[in-house]
Formats: C-alpha cells, structure tokens, sequence
C-alpha cells in the first residue's frame, strides 16, 4: 500500500471543515428569541475566523515563503485568494457581531446565506491548495524538508492554541490519522496538558470513538 507524505494540510483543514459545518448547522437551525443560543452562534462563529486568521498566518509567513524560495512565481495566486477571503472574514465578523435577540428573521438569514457564500468559496481554496499547491510542495521537498517545517509549524504554537485546534481536528479525521496526530504529543506533552487536551476532545467526540482512541493511543505506547 503507498503512503502519503507529510501533508501540511491535512490537520487544519480537516478542522476546520468540521468547524465550519457545525457553524452552518447552528446558523441553520437557530433559535433567535433565545439569548443563549444568539450568543453560542456568535462564539462558535469567531472561534471559526480566530482559526482561518491562524491558519492563514501560517500559510503566508511560513508555508508559502518557503515555496516561493523554491518555485518563484508559483504562490502568486494563493496568496490573492488569502487576501480575498481574509476581506470576507473581515465582514462575516461585523455581521454576526451585530445579531442581537429578537432581532429582525432577515439579519440572522442574510447571516446564513453569507456563511453559506463564504463556506463554499473556502472549501474550493482548499482544495486548490490539496490538488495544485500540495503537489508543487511534494514536488520540491524531500522528505526531511517536510518534517523539518512541520517541526517549525507546531514549535509556533501556543498549548492554549493547540488546545483550540485540536478540539475541532481530531474528531474530523480518520482513526489512524488521529492516532498519528496525538502519538508525538503523548510522548513528549507534559501529562497534565495531555490529559486535558483530550478532555477538550472528548467533549466533540462519540463516547465509543473516543474510547476506541484512547485504546489505539495504549496500544501505540506499548508496542
């Protein structure tokens, strides 16, 4: 069976197509005359855009200069998308800022219908960048090039912000990638930000496939 290499995509955008489906979701189904869950679309929503301004970052100062080093001329057109829609972020920001209870059915529609814009223009970006951009990167790097960005990627991380990451992308990836994705943590994380990273992700996970994890996870250690 061939294995793929080291994808600098695959975790983040896979969270964030998990979050982005649980934002729709809320702003589909919401209850506008209950404050609580007015206030639930408006966090789950800037948790969203906190996330793209993140990835974002990590595209543009580190991702894509390191490709540009090596194939000019090649991220010119990543980088416009990045602009456009960090523009359209900007505005879903103000417009779900501004819900307030009771407010008029019309706010909180046109607010569905721009999440709705804007998330089927950010899962065609992601896939630019899974089909074309990606292939470039492979064709480029070596194998330690790739682990060594990785390497760097994950050094520039907060835990209060892979806390936040994690709690969206283990439950949208597949058993072995969430086994891969957690096995270098738990060897290496102090305990206690361990446990409580997987504490952040059970509460997004199925009970059995949490435990199914924590087993894969045992096993990996033992072997």
């Amino acid at each position: 069976m061939q294995t793929l290499r080291l994808n600098p995509y695959l975790l983040p955008h896979k969270g964030l197509r998990y979050l982005m489906g649980k934002v729709s979701n809320l702003a589909g189904n919401l209850d506008q005359t209950k404050q609580e869950e007015v206030k639930k679309l408006q966090l789950l929503s800037n948790e969203l855009f906190y996330l793209l301004e993140q990835h974002a970052h990590v595209e543009d100062h580190m991702i894509l200069p390191d490709l540009e080093s090596k194939c000019p001329g090649s991220t010119q057109e990543n980088q416009q998308e990045h602009e456009y829609l960090e523009g359209l972020v900007i505005e879903l920001g103000k417009k779900v800022d501004s819900l307030i209870c009771g407010d008029s059915p019309r706010n909180f529609f046109e607010y569905f219908l721009s999440l709705s814009e804007f998330q089927s223009k950010y899962l065609a970006h992601m896939v630019f960048e899974e089909r074309k951009v990606l292939n470039l990167i492979w064709e480029n790097y070596s194998d330690e090039e790739l682990f060594e960005q990785h390497h760097r990627i994950v050094s520039s991380f907060s835990p209060e912000k892979i806390l936040r990451w994690f709690r969206y992308i283990v439950p949208a990836l597949d058993p072995s990638e969430r086994v891969m994705a957690l096995s270098g943590l738990k060897a290496n994380a102090p305990k206690v930000f361990f446990d409580q990273l997987m504490n952040v992700i059970s509460s997004e996970m199925e009970p059995s496939a949490y435990f199914e994890l924590l087993d894969a996870l045992n096993e990996r250690e033992l072997a």
